[in-house]
């Protein structure tokens, strides 16, 4: 029986990043792998909740999460570099590695 870890890495590529299942093929900064993009609107995500910490005054913009292979990409982002989707610009506003999937959170200005 192999590990848990073992199995995560597994599913990532058989469940998660499955063309068949959630992801779909995208061009990230340059480089075309299997993901899995969710686009929110900055506006509604601001506009549902009157506690949120974080303020983007006077943007409006969307905000794009997208779930990746770590090994997919050739380097991790880092916060504040721009990022590219498909060739639409990006700033990253976080990026997360989670047993080797990558969580990054973009954000853009649509004006």
């Amino acid at each position: 029986m192999s590990g848990f870890k073992d199995m995560v890495a597994g599913d990532i590529e058989s469940v998660f990043l499955n063309l068949d299942e959630f992801a779909e093929e995208h061009d990230l900064n340059g480089t075309t792998c299997n993901c899995i993009l969710q686009d929110v609107s900055v506006v509604e995500d601001l506009s549902i909740d009157e506690q949120m910490s974080q303020s983007y005054p006077g943007l409006y913009g969307s905000r794009l999460l997208v779930n990746c292979k770590t090994a997919d990409l050739p380097e991790v982002p880092v916060t504040d570099q721009t990022f590219r989707v498909d060739g639409k610009l990006y700033i990253v506003e976080s990026c997360a590695n989670d047993m080797g999937m990558l969580t990054i959170q973009l954000i853009s200005n649509d004006r």
